[in-house]
């Protein structure tokens, strides 16, 4: 770990790396200095995430998908009415899916998602999301569970990604 980031490593099973920004001064700039030196330590390893969790502010939810890696496969919008930011994740990384809140972005179940995909990579388990979903809700039925959609059900999601490879295969035939 640095003055700007928190960095959690796994000590058994598959490597999970965690970069998490630390709550440092808007007001000052700190914040955006140390999301700009985080992506450029990324960029520099050559380490591309896989996983966006947001679990601010939604204030914060746009500067979070600006540093979004493309790479990211998976992006958890727990914040207020992360929902309404589906197309602009889906323009940083067009295959991601996306988990979101449609009202009230809570800890209480920000976290359980946290730990329990954590866990389900680091046993190198895979992600499906219809039965990963049921055991989320079991570790987190508490008011709001049911603001968040899973993949699956994120229609506009989908929506999306169909009219998006419409649009491209069009392009290719003509």
């Amino acid at each position: 770990s640095n003055p700007q980031w928190i960095t959690i490593k796994s000590v058994k099973g598959n490597p999970v790396i965690i970069y998490a920004n630390k709550p440092l001064p808007e007001e000052t700039g700190e914040d955006d200095k140390a999301q700009q030196a985080l992506d450029e330590y990324l960029e520099k390893n050559n380490l591309r995430p896989t996983v966006t969790i947001h679990r601010g502010h939604s204030y914060f939810a746009n500067s979070t998908i600006a540093y979004m890696a493309p790479s990211s496969r998976i992006v958890f919008m727990g914040s207020c009415g992360g929902f309404h930011l589906i197309d602009s994740i889906l323009h940083k990384s067009e295959d991601a899916h996306i988990i979101a809140s449609k009202q009230i972005g809570k800890t209480a179940i920000n976290k359980p998602f946290f730990q329990l995909l954590t866990e389900k990579l680091r046993n190198g388990n895979s992600i499906d999301w219809i039965p990963f979903w049921k055991e989320f809700k079991s570790k987190a039925s508490v008011e709001g569970f049911e603001d968040y959609i899973p993949p699956y059900k994120n229609l506009g999601a989908i929506f999306i990604k169909a009219y998006k490879k419409s649009m491209g295969d069009e392009e290719t035939d003509g």
